[in-house]
């Protein structure tokens, strides 16, 4: 107690105080309460006044008993606790510090949380946000009678209805900051409350809360951050799952912030999780949700996949991850701008391609043949014909049993992009025909046409797509059709050195 009073003799304006003085105060401090409130409450009084009317409040509140005066003080500090004045603030802050001091907290503390709980349901945010504000300011130092569980249902009511309200839910990191630092018994009780609401605090990306989350992991246990979020996630992502909230997600819908927040915060705890995210990124990922949504989604996805910690699980879910995200994206649709969304969804498919088994990729082939012709045929996006084209290249390479129905169907679409207007897309396909001719034929009809073809754009005019063309041909094992196909061809060449040259090696 003495530390205490000591604590405020610092703040206190009027340390130096006689005996006598603090008896008369002592002697008639209904009346002067009273004056004081109304002076400061008054809305005609002047800044001055006002500002004389808290300082005389402070020095009350460190001499006399105020026990019984709390709610009236409170409502007042609720009115005129603000950010705007320095000075007002300033006091405001120094009176709540007092009384953290001077009265035990579970003496006040449930009197300012039904004033809070009033607010929260007159839905007045600029006084809601002065309570929560000196509700912190009142915890001062560390306290067993902390009543932690009123507290942290009053932060869950308040997010339920703010979560969309920076201005609330910056006061609410500043209550969370008091509690998790000055509490000392039972914060692991309720470590998933106080933890999905810094979720909700950092789906803003306007605060830095991993020092918070740091704080919060090591008083509770944890290892890490990452051991906090891998634990304390289950029942956040049952409840998104189960709620089907992410049905009617936006780009910008807090939910859906708030999940990229759990994500990209898991690390490699996510593999525990991957079924419901891949659920729930389904639904986001459809043809109808909004395209910022979508790409939004793919993003966040490219994050997952790149984890190398978790690189078996990954390559686990790499041909659900497919057939069930990004085939779907990257789907044209009509009166749609998807271009960004398609290449994302192309790009992904390719690193996880290298993930796939033979079995794996024949099986999808029939899906992803539609959309990725669709995507290599794009007039207008010569970077998602690149990006697909690098992609049937990956997977004819690593499939060398494709049948005779899926070659038959897919194969004119490589040559069509031999005429693409970028030489860097012409070169690139060369590989994907390579890779094609090397499949196993019934027949030599198709590869015939392939190779003839191909044969074609050995005389290019561009010396690099010549050179890319010719070690394309070279690479086909059937030797005797290249060599029937280029001894025809060569007749017409107009620069012929090269298919000459081709003549002598595959002879």
């Amino acid at each position: 107690m003495e530390k205490n009073q000591s604590l405020i003799n610092k703040v206190s304006p009027f340390a130096s105080i006689t005996e006598g003085q603090k008896y008369i105060i002592t002697k008639n401090l209904p009346q002067l309460i009273q004056m004081v409130l109304k002076d400061a409450a008054e809305f005609q009084s002047t800044q001055i006044q006002k500002l004389k009317a808290l300082q005389q409040l402070k020095m009350i509140c460190c001499i006399a008993d105020i026990g019984e005066y709390l709610t009236q003080i409170f409502k007042l500090l609720a009115k005129i606790y603000t950010n705007d004045d320095k000075y007002y603030l300033n006091e405001c802050k120094q009176i709540c510090y007092v009384i953290g001091l001077k009265i035990q907290i579970d003496y006040y503390l449930p009197t300012m949380i039904n004033q809070a709980r009033f607010e929260l349901q007159a839905q007045q945010s600029k006084t809601l946000c002065n309570l929560i504000n000196m509700i912190s300011e009142t915890i001062v130092h560390e306290n067993d009678n902390l009543d932690l569980q009123s507290l942290v249902h009053l932060i869950g009511d308040i997010e339920s209805v703010y979560s969309d309200c920076w201005e609330v839910m910056e006061c609410v990191y500043y209550l969370e900051n008091r509690i998790i630092g000055q509490s000392q018994q039972e914060l692991p009780i309720y470590v998933r409350q106080l933890f999905q609401a810094l979720l909700t605090i950092r789906s803003f990306n306007k605060m830095d809360c991993e020092p918070l989350l740091n704080q919060l992991s090591t008083k509770c246990g944890y290892t890490s951050v990452t051991d906090l979020h891998a634990n304390e996630i289950s029942l956040i992502l049952e409840q998104i799952v189960n709620q089907e909230h992410f049905k009617t997600w936006k780009h910008n819908t807090r939910e859906f912030l708030k999940f990229k927040a759990i994500v990209t915060g898991c690390g490699d705890g996510i593999s525990k999780y991957m079924q419901q995210i891949i659920q729930i990124m389904k639904y986001s990922l459809g043809g109808d949700q909004e395209v910022e949504l979508r790409l939004e989604v793919l993003l966040l996805l490219d994050k997952v996949v790149q984890i190398q910690s978790i690189k078996e699980t990954i390559k686990m879910y790499a041909a659900v991850m497919i057939s069930q995200l990004l085939i779907q994206s990257m789907v044209w649709k009509s009166n749609k701008p998807t271009v960004k969304v398609r290449k994302a969804a192309v790009i992904i498919t390719l690193y996880l391609s290298e993930m796939l088994t033979q079995e794996e990729i024949l099986e999808l082939f029939p899906a992803l043949a539609a959309p990725l012709k669709s995507c290599m045929t794009d007039d207008w996006a010569p970077d998602l014909r690149f990006a697909s084209s690098k992609l049937a290249t990956s997977l004819i390479k690593k499939c060398q049993i494709l049948n005779y129905e899926i070659i038959r169907d897919f194969y004119p679409s490589l040559l069509e992009r031999l005429d693409d207007s970028q030489n860097q897309i012409r070169i690139e396909i060369t590989y994907a025909i390579a890779a094609i001719m090397q499949q196993k034929y019934d027949s030599t009809t198709i590869l015939e046409y392939i190779v003839k073809a191909t044969l074609i754009h050995l005389d290019d005019s561009s010396e690099e797509v010549q050179r890319a063309v010719f070690e394309c041909l070279l690479k086909c094992p059937e030797k005797g059709v290249v060599l029937k196909e280029a001894e025809q061809a060569v007749k017409n060449f107009k620069y012929p050195r090269l298919c000459q040259e081709l003549i002598k090696l595959v002879s």
